[in-house]
Protein backbone atom coordinates (compact mmCIF):
# COMPACT_ATOMS: atom_id res chain seq x y z
CA UNK A 1 0.00 0.00 0.00
CA UNK A 2 1.49 3.22 -1.12
CA UNK A 3 1.94 5.90 1.88
CA UNK A 4 0.79 9.00 1.62
CA UNK A 5 3.51 10.59 0.46
CA UNK A 6 4.41 13.36 2.61
CA UNK A 7 7.38 15.85 1.98
CA UNK A 8 10.79 13.85 2.85
CA UNK A 9 9.13 11.21 2.42
CA UNK A 10 10.08 10.83 -1.19
CA UNK A 11 13.54 11.07 -2.07
CA UNK A 12 15.25 10.83 -6.17
CA UNK A 13 16.24 7.16 -4.66
CA UNK A 14 13.12 5.80 -3.99
CA UNK A 15 11.54 8.09 -7.80
CA UNK A 16 14.62 6.24 -9.84
CA UNK A 17 13.98 2.22 -8.01
CA UNK A 18 10.27 2.77 -8.80
CA UNK A 19 11.15 3.61 -12.58
CA UNK A 20 13.16 0.43 -13.17
CA UNK A 21 10.75 -1.34 -11.48
CA UNK A 22 8.29 -1.06 -13.61
CA UNK A 23 9.43 -2.16 -18.00
CA UNK A 24 6.58 0.45 -19.48
CA UNK A 25 8.84 3.26 -17.43
CA UNK A 26 11.90 2.05 -17.84
CA UNK A 27 11.91 1.66 -21.51
CA UNK A 28 11.02 5.08 -21.90
CA UNK A 29 14.82 6.68 -22.52
CA UNK A 30 13.84 10.11 -24.02
CA UNK A 31 11.69 11.20 -20.98
CA UNK A 32 12.64 14.82 -20.53
CA UNK A 33 12.22 14.80 -16.66
CA UNK A 34 15.05 12.41 -16.55
CA UNK A 35 17.58 14.89 -18.83
CA UNK A 36 19.84 16.95 -16.89
CA UNK A 37 19.36 20.67 -17.25
CA UNK A 38 21.32 21.45 -19.67
CA UNK A 39 19.69 18.64 -22.32
CA UNK A 40 16.31 20.16 -21.31
CA UNK A 41 17.37 23.40 -22.16
CA UNK A 42 18.51 22.83 -25.34
CA UNK A 43 15.63 20.75 -26.36
CA UNK A 44 13.32 23.12 -25.17
CA UNK A 45 15.51 25.96 -27.55
CA UNK A 46 15.12 23.79 -30.45
CA UNK A 47 11.31 22.92 -30.22
CA UNK A 48 10.44 26.47 -29.54
CA UNK A 49 12.22 27.83 -32.97
CA UNK A 50 10.54 25.30 -34.80
CA UNK A 51 7.03 26.14 -33.04
CA UNK A 52 7.71 30.03 -33.23
CA UNK A 53 8.35 29.33 -37.15
CA UNK A 54 5.30 27.34 -37.79
CA UNK A 55 3.13 30.27 -35.99
CA UNK A 56 4.44 32.53 -38.52
CA UNK A 57 3.60 31.00 -41.02
CA UNK A 58 0.54 29.13 -40.46
CA UNK A 59 -1.32 30.38 -37.57
CA UNK A 60 -3.68 33.40 -38.64
CA UNK A 61 -3.36 34.80 -35.39
CA UNK A 62 0.23 35.35 -34.84
CA UNK A 63 1.28 35.76 -38.62
CA UNK A 64 -1.16 38.82 -38.10
CA UNK A 65 0.46 39.56 -34.75
CA UNK A 66 4.01 39.49 -35.94
CA UNK A 67 3.07 41.28 -38.64
CA UNK A 68 1.42 44.38 -36.46
CA UNK A 69 3.51 44.28 -33.86
CA UNK A 70 6.51 43.75 -36.30
CA UNK A 71 7.98 40.69 -34.33
CA UNK A 72 11.24 39.41 -35.52
CA UNK A 73 10.45 35.75 -34.64
CA UNK A 74 13.69 34.89 -35.96
CA UNK A 75 15.49 35.90 -33.31
CA UNK A 76 13.54 33.98 -30.73
CA UNK A 77 15.90 31.39 -30.13
CA UNK A 78 15.81 30.45 -26.62
CA UNK A 79 13.22 30.42 -23.83
CA UNK A 80 15.06 33.99 -22.50
CA UNK A 81 13.97 35.57 -25.96
CA UNK A 82 10.04 35.08 -25.38
CA UNK A 83 9.78 38.31 -24.16
CA UNK A 84 10.26 39.22 -27.72
CA UNK A 85 6.72 38.19 -28.18
CA UNK A 86 3.36 39.83 -26.70
CA UNK A 87 1.48 37.88 -24.34
CA UNK A 88 -1.63 36.72 -25.75
CA UNK A 89 -5.08 37.13 -23.75
CA UNK A 90 -7.42 35.08 -22.85
CA UNK A 91 -10.44 36.84 -24.26
CA UNK A 92 -8.56 36.59 -28.29
CA UNK A 93 -8.15 33.12 -27.61
CA UNK A 94 -12.12 32.57 -26.68
CA UNK A 95 -13.17 35.31 -29.78
CA UNK A 96 -11.75 33.39 -31.94
CA UNK A 97 -10.31 29.84 -31.48
CA UNK A 98 -9.97 28.67 -35.24
CA UNK A 99 -7.48 31.62 -35.89
CA UNK A 100 -5.28 29.52 -33.36
CA UNK A 101 -5.27 26.47 -35.51
CA UNK A 102 -2.25 26.31 -37.70
CA UNK A 103 -3.05 25.64 -41.49
CA UNK A 104 -0.14 23.30 -42.27
CA UNK A 105 0.77 23.63 -46.33
CA UNK A 106 1.48 20.88 -47.48
CA UNK A 107 0.10 19.02 -44.32
CA UNK A 108 1.86 15.67 -43.73
CA UNK A 109 0.14 12.79 -42.30
CA UNK A 110 -0.36 13.49 -38.58
CA UNK A 111 -1.50 16.72 -39.09
CA UNK A 112 -4.78 15.55 -39.57
CA UNK A 113 -6.96 16.90 -36.84
CA UNK A 114 -7.79 13.69 -34.45
CA UNK A 115 -9.68 15.01 -31.80
CA UNK A 116 -11.50 18.26 -30.31
CA UNK A 117 -11.75 19.29 -26.76
CA UNK A 118 -13.70 22.18 -25.05
CA UNK A 119 -12.60 24.61 -22.26
CA UNK A 120 -15.40 24.01 -19.23
CA UNK A 121 -16.53 27.79 -19.93
CA UNK A 122 -16.25 28.46 -16.47
CA UNK A 123 -14.41 31.40 -16.62
CA UNK A 124 -16.16 33.59 -19.89
CA UNK A 125 -19.40 31.08 -19.80
CA UNK A 126 -18.58 30.08 -23.37
CA UNK A 127 -16.60 26.82 -24.10
CA UNK A 128 -14.42 27.04 -26.64
CA UNK A 129 -12.86 24.35 -28.90
CA UNK A 130 -9.53 23.04 -28.99
CA UNK A 131 -7.61 21.24 -31.92
CA UNK A 132 -5.77 18.05 -31.69
CA UNK A 133 -4.02 16.27 -34.73
CA UNK A 134 -2.35 13.12 -35.03
CA UNK A 135 1.10 14.61 -33.97
CA UNK A 136 -0.32 16.23 -30.95
CA UNK A 137 -2.07 13.06 -29.43
CA UNK A 138 0.70 10.51 -29.42
CA UNK A 139 3.05 13.77 -27.87
CA UNK A 140 -0.24 13.75 -25.20
CA UNK A 141 0.33 9.89 -24.80
CA UNK A 142 3.41 10.18 -23.87
CA UNK A 143 2.74 13.06 -21.06
CA UNK A 144 0.37 11.29 -19.54
CA UNK A 145 2.60 7.91 -18.86
CA UNK A 146 4.64 10.72 -17.66
CA UNK A 147 2.47 12.31 -15.64
CA UNK A 148 1.34 8.48 -13.80
CA UNK A 149 5.12 8.02 -13.80
CA UNK A 150 5.29 10.93 -11.03
CA UNK A 151 1.94 9.75 -9.39
CA UNK A 152 3.39 6.44 -8.71
CA UNK A 153 0.81 4.61 -11.01
CA UNK A 154 1.45 1.43 -11.80
CA UNK A 155 0.03 -1.00 -14.83
CA UNK A 156 -1.73 -3.29 -11.96
CA UNK A 157 -3.83 -0.57 -10.64
CA UNK A 158 -7.50 -0.19 -11.36
CA UNK A 159 -8.73 3.29 -12.33
CA UNK A 160 -12.13 4.99 -11.35
CA UNK A 161 -13.16 7.59 -13.26
CA UNK A 162 -15.42 9.56 -11.71
CA UNK A 163 -15.20 13.15 -13.99
CA UNK A 164 -18.95 13.61 -15.55
CA UNK A 165 -19.72 11.99 -19.10
CA UNK A 166 -21.07 15.06 -20.65
CA UNK A 167 -22.46 16.39 -23.85
CA UNK A 168 -19.24 18.29 -24.84
CA UNK A 169 -16.23 16.62 -24.32
CA UNK A 170 -13.57 17.49 -21.68
CA UNK A 171 -10.07 16.49 -20.95
CA UNK A 172 -10.71 14.98 -17.49
CA UNK A 173 -13.36 12.16 -18.88
CA UNK A 174 -11.41 11.87 -22.08
CA UNK A 175 -7.66 11.83 -21.14
CA UNK A 176 -9.28 9.52 -17.64
CA UNK A 177 -9.38 7.15 -20.33
CA UNK A 178 -6.56 7.73 -22.26
CA UNK A 179 -4.31 7.37 -19.15
CA UNK A 180 -5.68 4.42 -18.17
CA UNK A 181 -4.97 2.57 -21.91
CA UNK A 182 -1.23 3.76 -22.06
CA UNK A 183 -0.66 2.11 -18.83
CA UNK A 184 -2.54 -0.97 -19.54
CA UNK A 185 -4.65 -0.85 -16.13
CA UNK A 186 -7.91 -1.58 -15.67
CA UNK A 187 -10.68 1.17 -15.91
CA UNK A 188 -13.80 1.69 -14.62
CA UNK A 189 -15.96 4.70 -16.15
CA UNK A 190 -18.41 6.00 -12.98
CA UNK A 191 -20.96 7.84 -15.86
CA UNK A 192 -21.96 9.97 -13.74
CA UNK A 193 -23.79 13.42 -14.75
CA UNK A 194 -27.54 13.87 -15.83
CA UNK A 195 -28.95 12.19 -18.30
CA UNK A 196 -30.33 14.13 -21.86
CA UNK A 197 -33.91 13.25 -23.08
CA UNK A 198 -33.79 9.94 -24.62
CA UNK A 199 -30.22 9.03 -23.17
CA UNK A 200 -30.66 6.88 -20.32
CA UNK A 201 -26.73 6.35 -19.86
CA UNK A 202 -25.68 7.70 -16.69
CA UNK A 203 -25.43 6.42 -13.07
CA UNK A 204 -25.98 7.94 -9.65
CA UNK A 205 -23.33 8.66 -7.26
CA UNK A 206 -25.00 5.51 -5.05
CA UNK A 207 -24.48 2.72 -8.36
CA UNK A 208 -21.19 4.92 -8.76
CA UNK A 209 -19.97 3.51 -5.07
CA UNK A 210 -21.30 0.22 -5.40
CA UNK A 211 -19.45 -0.33 -9.11
CA UNK A 212 -16.14 1.04 -7.25
CA UNK A 213 -16.59 -1.90 -4.75
CA UNK A 214 -17.25 -4.44 -7.06
CA UNK A 215 -14.02 -3.90 -9.15
CA UNK A 216 -11.77 -2.96 -6.15
CA UNK A 217 -10.78 0.36 -7.43
CA UNK A 218 -7.37 1.61 -6.43
CA UNK A 219 -7.25 5.07 -8.67
CA UNK A 220 -9.97 7.47 -8.51
CA UNK A 221 -9.40 10.21 -10.93
CA UNK A 222 -12.37 13.10 -10.58
CA UNK A 223 -12.99 16.78 -9.92
CA UNK A 224 -12.15 16.98 -6.31
CA UNK A 225 -15.66 18.02 -4.91
CA UNK A 226 -17.28 15.01 -6.21
CA UNK A 227 -14.45 12.52 -5.01
CA UNK A 228 -15.27 14.42 -1.45
CA UNK A 229 -18.76 14.04 -1.65
CA UNK A 230 -18.34 10.27 -3.58
CA UNK A 231 -16.32 9.06 -0.27
CA UNK A 232 -18.72 11.11 2.61
CA UNK A 233 -21.47 9.32 0.49
CA UNK A 234 -19.62 5.55 0.55
CA UNK A 235 -18.94 6.17 4.37
CA UNK A 236 -22.60 6.87 4.81
CA UNK A 237 -23.20 3.32 2.75
CA UNK A 238 -20.83 1.47 4.58
CA UNK A 239 -18.96 0.60 1.08
CA UNK A 240 -15.93 -0.84 0.89
CA UNK A 241 -13.35 1.30 -0.46
CA UNK A 242 -10.14 0.19 1.21
CA UNK A 243 -8.59 -0.81 -1.70
CA UNK A 244 -7.96 3.47 -3.27
CA UNK A 245 -4.31 3.92 -2.53
CA UNK A 246 -4.33 7.19 -5.17
CA UNK A 247 -6.71 10.37 -5.23
CA UNK A 248 -6.41 12.18 -7.99
CA UNK A 249 -7.81 15.63 -7.44
CA UNK A 250 -8.03 17.41 -10.69
CA UNK A 251 -10.17 20.42 -11.74
CA UNK A 252 -10.44 22.70 -9.20
CA UNK A 253 -7.87 23.66 -5.92
CA UNK A 254 -8.14 20.36 -3.07
CA UNK A 255 -6.84 22.23 0.22
CA UNK A 256 -4.50 20.91 2.79
CA UNK A 257 -7.87 21.02 5.16
CA UNK A 258 -10.03 18.99 2.46
CA UNK A 259 -7.35 16.41 1.55
CA UNK A 260 -7.52 15.51 5.11
CA UNK A 261 -11.50 15.41 5.43
CA UNK A 262 -11.05 12.94 3.07
CA UNK A 263 -8.83 10.65 4.13
CA UNK A 264 -10.41 10.84 7.71
CA UNK A 265 -13.55 9.72 5.84
CA UNK A 266 -12.03 6.68 4.14
CA UNK A 267 -11.88 3.04 5.41
CA UNK A 268 -8.51 0.85 6.45
CA UNK A 269 -5.81 1.25 4.50
CA UNK A 270 -7.70 3.89 2.15
CA UNK A 271 -7.27 6.64 5.09
CA UNK A 272 -3.35 6.30 3.87
CA UNK A 273 -3.95 7.26 0.71
CA UNK A 274 -1.87 9.71 -1.42
CA UNK A 275 -3.99 12.63 -2.67
CA UNK A 276 -3.11 14.65 -5.27
CA UNK A 277 -3.82 18.09 -5.74
CA UNK A 278 -3.52 18.18 -9.66
CA UNK A 279 -3.48 21.43 -11.49
CA UNK A 280 -4.89 21.15 -15.03
CA UNK A 281 -6.30 22.89 -17.85
CA UNK A 282 -7.19 22.34 -21.14
CA UNK A 283 -4.49 24.40 -23.02
CA UNK A 284 -1.88 21.72 -21.59
CA UNK A 285 -4.33 19.08 -22.70
CA UNK A 286 -3.56 17.22 -19.41
CA UNK A 287 -2.47 17.71 -15.55
CA UNK A 288 0.80 19.06 -13.39
CA UNK A 289 0.98 16.72 -10.68
CA UNK A 290 2.53 15.64 -7.09
CA UNK A 291 5.24 13.64 -6.64
CA UNK A 292 4.25 14.17 -2.60
CA UNK A 293 1.80 16.34 -1.01
CA UNK A 294 2.28 20.10 -1.61
CA UNK A 295 5.91 19.31 -2.67
CA UNK A 296 5.48 20.58 -5.79
CA UNK A 297 3.36 20.14 -8.88
CA UNK A 298 5.62 19.12 -11.84
CA UNK A 299 5.51 19.79 -15.39
CA UNK A 300 4.91 16.04 -16.97
CA UNK A 301 5.99 17.39 -20.36
CA UNK A 302 8.68 20.06 -20.56
CA UNK A 303 9.18 19.50 -24.08
CA UNK A 304 5.36 20.29 -24.94
CA UNK A 305 4.81 23.49 -22.47
CA UNK A 306 6.71 26.30 -21.06
CA UNK A 307 5.28 28.42 -18.18
CA UNK A 308 6.25 31.71 -17.22
CA UNK A 309 5.02 33.52 -14.07
CA UNK A 310 4.31 37.77 -15.03
CA UNK A 311 4.19 41.02 -13.31
CA UNK A 312 0.52 42.07 -13.26
CA UNK A 313 1.32 45.09 -13.58
CA UNK A 314 4.24 45.28 -16.70
CA UNK A 315 3.72 41.79 -17.73
CA UNK A 316 7.75 41.26 -17.77
CA UNK A 317 8.51 38.18 -15.89
CA UNK A 318 9.04 37.44 -11.99
CA UNK A 319 11.87 35.85 -10.55
CA UNK A 320 11.53 31.86 -9.44
CA UNK A 321 8.98 31.58 -6.17
CA UNK A 322 6.92 35.07 -6.80
CA UNK A 323 3.61 35.15 -7.42
CA UNK A 324 2.05 36.32 -10.82
CA UNK A 325 -0.20 35.73 -13.43
CA UNK A 326 0.77 32.11 -15.17
CA UNK A 327 1.55 32.27 -19.13
CA UNK A 328 2.03 29.20 -21.29
CA UNK A 329 3.33 28.60 -24.81
CA UNK A 330 3.37 25.68 -26.71
CA UNK A 331 6.93 24.41 -27.81
CA UNK A 332 6.12 21.16 -30.03
CA UNK A 333 2.28 21.55 -31.22
CA UNK A 334 0.63 21.12 -34.33
CA UNK A 335 -3.55 21.38 -34.02
CA UNK A 336 -3.94 24.77 -31.46
CA UNK A 337 -0.76 26.84 -31.01
CA UNK A 338 -0.77 29.45 -27.97
CA UNK A 339 2.52 31.73 -27.48
CA UNK A 340 2.62 33.18 -23.93
CA UNK A 341 -1.37 32.83 -23.24
CA UNK A 342 -2.41 34.16 -19.99
CA UNK A 343 -4.54 31.65 -18.70
CA UNK A 344 -5.86 33.56 -16.06
CA UNK A 345 -4.69 32.05 -12.84
CA UNK A 346 -1.99 33.51 -9.81
CA UNK A 347 1.01 31.33 -9.69
CA UNK A 348 4.34 30.59 -8.35
CA UNK A 349 6.96 28.39 -9.66
CA UNK A 350 10.92 27.02 -9.48
CA UNK A 351 12.23 25.61 -11.88
CA UNK A 352 15.86 22.96 -11.77
CA UNK A 353 16.10 19.84 -10.25
CA UNK A 354 13.42 18.46 -7.87
CA UNK A 355 14.37 18.30 -4.41
CA UNK A 356 12.06 15.43 -3.62
CA UNK A 357 12.44 13.31 -6.83
CA UNK A 358 14.73 14.01 -8.51
CA UNK A 359 12.88 14.61 -12.09
CA UNK A 360 14.32 17.93 -14.25
CA UNK A 361 12.11 21.04 -15.57
CA UNK A 362 10.05 23.65 -13.67
CA UNK A 363 7.49 22.47 -10.66
CA UNK A 364 3.97 24.99 -9.23
CA UNK A 365 4.69 25.32 -5.88
CA UNK A 366 2.52 26.90 -3.03
CA UNK A 367 2.37 30.50 -2.00
CA UNK A 368 -1.19 31.35 -1.20
CA UNK A 369 -2.83 29.35 1.51
CA UNK A 370 -2.33 25.33 0.62
CA UNK A 371 -3.20 25.38 -3.37
CA UNK A 372 -1.02 26.35 -6.29
CA UNK A 373 -2.86 28.41 -8.43
CA UNK A 374 -5.74 30.55 -7.78
CA UNK A 375 -7.86 32.48 -10.33
CA UNK A 376 -6.80 36.11 -11.15
CA UNK A 377 -9.95 37.72 -10.93
CA UNK A 378 -11.28 35.82 -7.98
CA UNK A 379 -9.22 37.55 -6.02
CA UNK A 380 -11.51 41.01 -5.20
CA UNK A 381 -11.50 43.88 -2.57
CA UNK A 382 -13.81 43.81 -0.07
CA UNK A 383 -14.08 47.31 1.70
CA UNK A 384 -10.47 48.10 0.79
CA UNK A 385 -9.37 44.20 1.93
CA UNK A 386 -8.08 41.42 -0.43
CA UNK A 387 -10.27 38.47 -0.25
CA UNK A 388 -8.57 35.12 -1.87
CA UNK A 389 -11.51 32.80 -1.66
CA UNK A 390 -8.78 29.65 -1.85
CA UNK A 391 -7.81 30.57 2.74
CA UNK A 392 -11.33 30.59 2.82
CA UNK A 393 -11.41 27.09 1.29
CA UNK A 394 -8.92 25.90 3.48
CA UNK A 395 -10.68 26.85 6.20
CA UNK A 396 -14.16 25.38 5.58
CA UNK A 397 -12.40 22.13 4.25
CA UNK A 398 -12.61 20.69 7.43
CA UNK A 399 -15.64 22.11 8.98
CA UNK A 400 -18.27 18.50 9.88
CA UNK A 401 -21.35 19.16 8.36
CA UNK A 402 -20.48 22.27 5.30
CA UNK A 403 -21.84 20.09 2.00
CA UNK A 404 -21.34 23.26 0.23
CA UNK A 405 -20.68 27.07 0.01
CA UNK A 406 -20.37 30.44 -2.02
CA UNK A 407 -19.32 33.54 -1.27
CA UNK A 408 -21.48 36.72 -2.65
CA UNK A 409 -20.54 40.21 -2.48
CA UNK A 410 -22.73 43.07 -2.80
CA UNK A 411 -23.47 46.80 -1.75
CA UNK A 412 -25.38 47.29 1.58
CA UNK A 413 -27.47 49.48 -0.62
CA UNK A 414 -27.79 48.12 -3.91
CA UNK A 415 -28.39 51.88 -5.13
CA UNK A 416 -25.89 53.40 -3.76
CA UNK A 417 -22.41 52.69 -5.28
CA UNK A 418 -20.41 54.43 -2.22
CA UNK A 419 -22.19 52.34 0.30
CA UNK A 420 -19.93 49.15 2.21
CA UNK A 421 -19.74 46.15 1.03
CA UNK A 422 -21.56 43.16 2.71
CA UNK A 423 -20.06 39.51 2.45
CA UNK A 424 -22.83 36.59 2.32
CA UNK A 425 -21.49 33.32 2.89
CA UNK A 426 -23.94 30.85 1.14
CA UNK A 427 -24.10 27.62 2.79
CA UNK A 428 -25.83 23.91 2.25
CA UNK A 429 -25.37 21.78 5.82
CA UNK A 430 -26.39 18.61 6.89
CA UNK A 431 -25.80 16.00 9.97
CA UNK A 432 -25.47 19.19 12.60
CA UNK A 433 -26.94 22.11 14.08
CA UNK A 434 -27.06 24.89 12.05
CA UNK A 435 -26.57 27.86 15.44
CA UNK A 436 -23.75 25.23 16.35
CA UNK A 437 -21.86 25.33 12.61
CA UNK A 438 -22.89 28.85 12.30
CA UNK A 439 -20.60 30.32 14.69
CA UNK A 440 -17.99 28.04 13.72
CA UNK A 441 -18.05 28.84 9.72
CA UNK A 442 -18.19 32.79 10.56
CA UNK A 443 -15.13 32.55 13.20
CA UNK A 444 -13.17 30.78 10.66
CA UNK A 445 -13.95 32.85 7.82
CA UNK A 446 -13.25 36.21 10.07
CA UNK A 447 -10.17 34.20 10.77
CA UNK A 448 -9.06 33.73 7.08
CA UNK A 449 -10.09 37.18 5.33
CA UNK A 450 -10.83 39.18 8.40
CA UNK A 451 -14.27 40.29 7.68
CA UNK A 452 -17.53 39.02 9.45
CA UNK A 453 -19.67 37.16 6.75
CA UNK A 454 -23.52 37.14 6.76
CA UNK A 455 -25.20 33.51 6.54
CA UNK A 456 -27.62 32.26 4.10
CA UNK A 457 -28.62 28.53 4.27
CA UNK A 458 -29.93 27.18 0.81
CA UNK A 459 -29.94 24.02 -1.18
CA UNK A 460 -26.60 21.99 -2.55
CA UNK A 461 -27.96 22.18 -6.54
CA UNK A 462 -28.30 26.00 -6.01
CA UNK A 463 -24.35 26.30 -5.37
CA UNK A 464 -23.00 23.34 -7.19
CA UNK A 465 -25.23 20.69 -9.45
CA UNK A 466 -22.09 18.30 -10.96
CA UNK A 467 -24.84 17.12 -13.21
CA UNK A 468 -24.82 20.39 -14.95
CA UNK A 469 -22.10 22.00 -14.58
CA UNK A 470 -18.01 20.69 -14.30
CA UNK A 471 -17.10 23.44 -11.70
CA UNK A 472 -18.36 24.98 -8.89
CA UNK A 473 -18.33 29.17 -8.65
CA UNK A 474 -17.47 29.70 -5.04
CA UNK A 475 -17.19 33.64 -5.57
CA UNK A 476 -20.07 35.85 -7.29
CA UNK A 477 -19.54 39.81 -7.01
CA UNK A 478 -22.81 41.56 -7.48
CA UNK A 479 -21.51 45.08 -7.14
Amino acid sequence: MLSRMRVGEVTPEKAREFVDSWEIYRRDAQNPLWMSPEELSGLQAHNLRKQVELAARFSPYYRELFRREKVEWEKVRTLEDLERIPVTPMEAYLRSPLAFLLVVDPPGELDVTYEITYTSGTSTGTPAPFFNTAYDMFNISLAMRRMAEICWMTPRDTMFNLFPYGNLPHIGFYRTVHLASLLGMKLVNALTGRDAPGFPLHRSLDEALELAAEHRVTVLAGMGRQERRFILRGEQMGVDLSSVRIVLSLGETVTEGMREEMRAHLPGEASHAFIINGYGFTECQGSFVECCESGGNHNPAPNLYHLEVLDPQTLRPLPEGELGLLALTHLDRRGTVLLRYLVGDLAALERGTCPHCGRAGERLVIRMGSTYAVRADKVIRVDGRLVNPEAVKNQLAGVRGVVEYQLVVEKEDPGDPLSHDRLTLRLSVAGRLRQDLEREVVDRVREAVGITPRIEYVQSPEIYDPSRILKATRIVDNR
